[in-house]
């Protein structure tokens, strides 16, 4: 169904028109000689949501980051990895909007800065999908 137009057969009196979804999904990849992560960022409107893992996509940890006058502030949804709290807390204070973090990846003092680092780089090459 095209965005506009109206289902050729009515069940009611009413019309119901399709509009284009507002949401907006971009996804990458971080590598490192090997694929460290995918990453897909589904923008919402005023949010986003940040997916990390591996090749299956699994929900893994879950942490919302909200800006704050001074920063932001971050919670853990579901599970307790630390990871997802930080990256949502720091992805809050730089677009000044709420972020939703899910982390399925185990990431250790080496790839956790290559992959913060990834998410800058594609913040700053495409802050629309954010």
């Amino acid at each position: 169904m095209e965005a506009g137009s109206s289902p050729k057969r009515l069940t009611t009196t009413r019309r119901v028109k399709y509009r284009e979804s507002a949401w907006r999904v971009h996804e990458f990849e971080v590598w490192s000689g090997e694929l460290l992560c995918r990453a897909a960022v589904l923008r919402m409107d005023g949010s986003a949501l940040v997916w990390l893992g591996a090749q299956d996509a699994q929900l893994g940890d879950m942490a919302l980051g909200m800006p704050h006058e001074n920063g932001a502030l971050a919670t853990a949804l579901l599970g307790s990895a630390d990871d997802a709290v930080r990256l949502a807390r720091r992805l809050a204070a730089a677009r000044a909007r709420p972020a939703h973090v899910c982390c399925s990846l185990a990431l250790n003092r080496f790839t956790a800065p290559l992959v913060e680092r990834a998410l800058a780089a594609e913040l700053k090459a495409h802050p629309d999908c954010f």
